[in-house]
């Protein structure tokens, strides 16, 4: 995952739990991110920016 990707936020995950709204919405990836010691990135969803562990994210593929 890198800067500019488009992703849709699942629902598995402490951020999720605090925005329910969030649950399968896209955003797209503005920064990278750490939380203590797990790799995290910043998320534009919803207009606003969220942080995310990467296992509450899926890249979506634009070709589809």
């Amino acid at each position: 995952m890198k800067v500019g990707d488009m992703v849709r936020i699942r629902d598995i995950g402490f951020s999720t739990k605090y925005w329910p709204e969030s649950i399968g919405q896209m955003g797209m990836i503005v920064a990278n991110a750490k939380r203590l010691y797990i790799p995290a990135v910043k998320v534009m969803v919803l207009g606003e920016i969220a942080e995310f562990d990467l296992e509450e994210i899926e890249v979506v593929d634009g070709n589809r």
